[in-house]
């Protein structure tokens, strides 16, 4: 975490996958969609929830 601004700027990192894996690339590749959506909102509604 870092403040921004008036807030704070939150980092998450995915990291693990070997990009010379194939099945770990696709694997990487299906799971990054969650992140921007299901993760994000997931992450709003925990912090409002506090």
């Amino acid at each position: 975490m870092e403040p921004e601004g008036r807030g704070t700027r939150l980092f998450l990192v995915h990291e693990g996958f070997d990009p010379d894996a194939p099945y770990q690339v696709q694997a990487h590749r299906i799971m990054g969609g969650g992140w921007r959506s299901l993760v994000g909102e997931r992450l709003v509604k925990v912090l409002d929830e506090g």
